[in-house]
């Protein structure tokens, strides 16, 4: 996996895992024109597929202040033709510091189907921070604008029980805790501002997004040189992982990868930081930043 030989460097989601995000970095949310409510035009044809790569594993530390509080691991497991669309699988594991259990214990799974237009089809959450393993699962039904719930205990066979099921109503194609980390990735190389739909819980909320298309450089601890980056902020209506809530601010590499480098992002606490310390790309390295001639 490749890695600063020696450095200064960390991660979470959010989100980007989460999300973010889980993944966005923390700082002033924007504050401007309202966000457009169609947020689910399609992407750059020039661009797109090119961002999702079967086989791909980004690492990231999750910081508070000066205390590691956890890694985030985001991976692309595989693809499928699956009903006339290619179908991607990604999973993402994030695990709190273990010197840190007397505070804080999360291990969460996030297992997402999404197509190459980056939206949701399907949404696993594994949480075994507690002695039992609690999963919900989530398939969205875009054709009958439904989307089906079920919730219940994961056996140490890996069974699955069920506890209870529920369907709930949507207007259209929605991103889940996991999906919209790539829907963020797809589109930070445009300009405009989105009214994402998000599932979180068993309710639509939504994640505001400014993609500004804003070039610059940023420096973070696994990476040897100025990384050539793109820039965006936005706000989360509700509270995710690790108590993400409010503003946040990323910066995705300025290449066709459009991989999350850094983020900073508001909990109810305060902000956490989010960086990038080991990646598996194949024939990816971080873009170095080049001032343009003039500037």
């Amino acid at each position: 996996m490749g890695r600063r030989r020696l450095g200064r460097w960390s991660p979470v989601l959010p989100v980007f895992i989460g999300a973010a995000f889980l993944g966005s970095f923390f700082a002033p949310s924007h504050k401007g024109s309202p966000a457009v409510s169609e947020p689910l035009a399609s992407v750059d044809s020039q661009t797109q597929g090119k961002m999702l790569q079967v086989g791909e594993e980004l690492q990231y530390r999750v910081s508070y202040s000066f205390f590691n509080i956890g890694t985030i691991r985001v991976q692309v497991l595989d693809k499928e033709e699956k009903h006339g669309r290619t179908v991607y699988r990604a999973l993402a594991l994030m695990d709190s510091n273990p010197s840190l259990s007397w505070l804080l214990e999360l291990h969460v799974r996030f297992l997402s189907e999404l197509d190459d237009s980056i939206f949701s089809y399907m949404w696993i959450s594994d949480d075994s921070s507690s002695h039992q393993v609690d999963y919900k699962r989530f398939r969205f039904d875009y054709e009958n604008k439904r989307v089906y719930s079920e919730k219940g205990k994961k056996l140490p066979s890996g069974e699955r029980t069920i506890e209870s099921v529920d369907t709930l109503s949507i207007n259209g194609r929605c991103q889940d805790g996991l999906s919209l980390f790539f829907y963020a990735r797809e589109n930070v190389r445009q300009k405009k501002q989105v009214h994402v739909p998000t599932l979180i819980e068993k309710k639509v909320e939504h994640t505001d997004i400014n993609f500004m298309n804003k070039r610059t450089d940023i420096e973070v601890d696994a990476i040897d040189y100025p990384v050539d980056v793109v820039a965006f902020d936005g706000e989360a209506e509700y509270v995710g992982i690790f108590g993400l809530t409010g503003g946040f601010r990323g910066w995705f590499s300025n290449d066709d990868a459009r991989v999350p480098i850094l983020a900073r992002m508001n909990v109810i606490l305060g902000s956490i930081k989010i960086q990038l310390e080991k990646w598996n790309r194949p024939g990816w390295q971080p873009p170095k930043y080049v001032e343009e001639p003039g500037n």
